[in-house]
């Protein structure tokens, strides 16, 4: 089974300039805790999540407006996945960056979409009741979260 037959392909996203209330907005709006960072070429570069816009906020005594994504993330990288990878090796990855939401690139590194624990966790329901493939289990997805999950 292949990452692209998990993942949501409707991708909120920022880039490095983009200002943390714009962000913090981004995800209010779309109902998510964390977004891609992206370079001019549409190519991930970092992943912003709530948790480091509050840490920003708290301890940078700046405004959000004032605080700008690359000054958070800079220097942090981000683990992708290829589309056309197995779902397997995506876990793998999500399981040992210990990261909950994995961008998902096509073979020139442009965003195509983004894997996510709860695309997962609904993938493998889904193959249980039989309305998908059953080739995700329940069992791949408690491992994944678990490792992801793992205080470290």
């Amino acid at each position: 089974m292949r990452v692209s037959e998990v993942m949501t392909p409707d991708v909120r996203c920022c880039t490095p300039q983009t200002d943390l209330e714009t962000v913090a907005m981004e995800m209010w709006n779309g109902d998510c805790g964390s977004i891609p960072v992206m370079d001019d070429n549409g190519t991930p570069v970092g992943m912003i999540t709530d948790r480091d816009i509050a840490m920003a906020g708290a301890l940078q005594h700046r405004a959000l407006r004032e605080i700008t994504t690359g000054e958070v993330t800079n220097g942090r990288g981000v683990y992708c996945c290829n589309s056309e990878d197995n779902i397997e090796s995506a876990l793998q990855i999500m399981a040992e960056g210990h990261v909950r939401r994995l961008p998902v690139v096509d073979d020139a590194g442009c965003l195509q979409g983004i894997l996510s624990a709860d695309d997962v966790v609904a993938y493998a329901e889904r193959g249980k009741r039989g309305k998908g493939k059953p080739e995700l289990s329940f069992e791949d997805a408690i491992v994944t979260l678990k490792a992801v999950c793992k205080h470290h």
